[in-house]
């Protein structure tokens, strides 16, 4: 049957026909041709056997096929590879920024560390850098590392600029002021691989250009700046201070790169019952500051609160601290300053706000931390305790203990509350039950209250930290006085306030005790003579309507010693090794009237 689509009767006209006979005769006489060629082909391969070929030709029944001879060389052993010593070069993980640096006014490229590295490890060295220059410093890493950042420290730890986005091209660039040496390092965050870390010197009038061409992090574009010579920076340190009171020892100012995409570290070290004091000052280009203070294992132990501006945070410890200062904008780039100063954790009592307490306590269990507490108490004199309470405490729950203080000998009763690991940061007071305070105190691990009133009462306490178990211990106070029961409240501060230390023990011996009205427009002062080689300190406590206390010591007109708070002062005054010494308290409400209570004790001199 002839196709439809060849069918001669669908052509038009005759035309049509006979072309489609041309076509056909063609066809038949190029088959015949081609099928000659294809056996003369086939003929002349067979003849030469060097030549392989495959072919297939499909033309009216004609194939033609030729195999190459296989496996040859399948018995030749291969030869062994060259080998030649050597190490990787990592300047080519660097690529063209070295150049592109170079290019816009950067100086000689220098490579700092290279080394093979995996998750979380660090790569760095030293760079010794002018003062009055500015250093670039950059880290690549091979294609098999996902993230890796790059920062540059001080020798103390202190952060001066870093690049922690998630990225594999971390770039920072700083200027003046910076120390002449500082230690530039790579941190690789996620994967594993080469790293190469370098720097390039900046002259100051290229940091910008250089900065923004790269994509540098740091101080570049924001303008070097001093902390000492930051806009406004020493009168909010003034008013800060001057609202928290106490006596302050400044010991360290910085100024800090900060990003709102990462945080800036300061170190923040505290001795062995210390209080760091730190005043954070951003400049305008950036927003609100988060400010949190960290410990030497990574948990946040305060946080400076919620605001614009100046923001501040102090924080006390019983205990030696290795710890960090992290401050981060809600938005911007730009620069913060940071002032640190220090007091002695026994002064925290003077302040008029109170500080956070860091929960950075030795891990006893609660036995041993007892026993090391009752022989503490025996050594210094205390009979032992009358009763002893144990419990747990959890966090969101006040626990309620009661006290029997109608037997206690003396004027007041001396209440110690222990806590064994992991409980720290202990809230404790004790009301009567008629709802008067009688006593208050806080403290990391372990405090003491001191109650001076005969009447039922109970204690409150809570833990802001971590929960854990707790021993209570009361036993009668060793100084006793009438005055310290005609008013009890403010005889509960002077003593809580004469207490030293973390263990909150009586110094010296007690001397004269006076109950005082003390008025904020009017100065109660009296004479004293200091022994030779003694010392001598004044304390005193306050209850009622009136606010804070303020006492001071003096020589001639010389001040030796000031303390002001909410609700006990203390002063300290001492003569030579030779010679008495003759000074002269002063003490006066900080404003409306206040009962008080005032206690001297002697100790020989340090």
């Amino acid at each position: 049957m002839t196709s439809p689509a060849l069918d001669p009767s669908r052509m038009r006209g005759s035309s049509g026909a006979i072309a489609l006979e041309r076509n056909r005769k063609g066809t038949k006489a190029r088959n015949v041709w081609f099928g000659g060629w294809c056996i003369l082909e086939f003929v002349a391969m067979a003849a030469c056997a060097s030549l392989a070929l495959l072919a297939s030709l499909l033309l009216a029944g004609c194939v033609g096929l030729a195999h190459a001879p296989a496996g040859a060389n399948a018995g030749a052993a291969l030869p062994a590879p060259g080998t030649a010593a050597g190490q990787l070069d990592a300047r080519l993980l660097l690529g063209d920024l070295t150049a592109r640096a170079s290019r816009l006014g950067a100086g000689t490229p220098a490579l700092v560390a290279s080394s093979q590295a995996i998750d979380n490890g660090w790569v760095g060295g030293f760079i010794d850098v002018p003062g009055d220059a500015c250093v670039l410093g950059y880290a690549r890493g091979s294609s098999s590392i996902d993230d890796v950042d790059v920062a540059i420290y001080s020798e103390d730890g202190t952060t001066l600029a870093v690049d922690e986005g998630r990225d594999v091209h971390p770039t920072v660039l700083i200027c003046a002021p910076h120390p002449d040496r500082m230690y530039l390092t790579a941190h690789i965050v996620e994967g594993e691989g080469f790293v190469a870390v370098g720097a390039q010197l900046v002259p100051k009038d290229r940091a910008v250009i250089v900065a923004r061409a790269l994509g540098a992090r740091g101080y570049a574009g924001q303008g070097p700046r001093a902390a000492e010579a930051w806009p406004g920076l020493d009168d909010a340190v003034r008013h800060h201070r001057g609202e928290l009171g106490g006596a302050w020892q400044e010991f360290r100012r910085v100024a800090l790169a900060i990003d709102a995409r990462m945080p800036t570290y300061a170190a923040f070290p505290l001795d062995a019952d210390e209080c760091v004091d730190a005043v954070i000052v951003p400049d305008d280009d950036v927003g609100p500051l988060d400010v949190e203070a960290y410990d030497d294992q990574g948990r946040v132990v305060a946080r400076a609160r919620e605001g614009a501006g100046t923001r501040t945070l102090t924080v006390c410890s019983p205990v030696p601290m290795a710890g960090t200062l992290a401050v981060r904008p809600h938005v911007g780039r730009g620069l913060a300053a940071v002032v640190l100063a220090r007091t002695p954790g026994d002064a925290s009592r003077d302040l008029a706000a109170a500080p956070d307490v860091a929960w950075v306590t030795p891990s006893l269990p609660i036995d041993k931390a007892k026993s090391a507490r009752d022989a503490l108490l025996a050594k210094s004199g205390y009979d032992a305790a009358v009763t002893t309470t144990s419990g747990t405490l959890s966090l969101g729950h006040r626990a309620r203990v009661p006290l029997e203080l109608k037997g206690i000998a003396g004027s007041c009763a001396r209440i110690d509350v222990v806590g064994g690991a992991p409980l720290a940061l202990l809230d404790a007071r004790v009301w009567s039950d008629t709802g008067a305070l009688l006593a208050s105190a806080e403290a990391s691990s372990a405090l003491a209250l001191f109650v001076c009133a005969r009447v039922a009462a109970h204690l409150e306490i809570e833990t802001r930290g971590r929960p854990g178990p707790f021993v209570l211990t009361v036993r009668s106070e060793r100084w006793r006085d009438a005055s310290f029961e005609a008013h009890p409240l403010a005889a509960s501060r002077m003593l809580a306030r004469a207490a030293a230390g973390p263990d909150m023990l009586l110094d010296g011996k007690e001397q004269a005790t006076r109950e005082l009205v003390l008025d904020g427009e009017r100065i109660t002062s009296w004479s004293e003579t200091i022994a030779a080689r003694k010392c001598l300190r004044a304390t005193v406590g306050v209850q009622g309507d009136g606010a804070g206390v303020e006492a001071r010591v003096f020589e001639g007109s010389d001040e030796l010693d000031r303390s002001e708070a909410a609700h006990a002062a203390s002063v300290r005054a001492c003569a030579t090794t030779e010679a008495p010494r003759a000074v002269r308290f002063e003490v006066r409400a900080s404003a409306g009237h206040v009962d008080a209570v005032l206690g001297e004790r002697t100790s020989s001199r340090p």
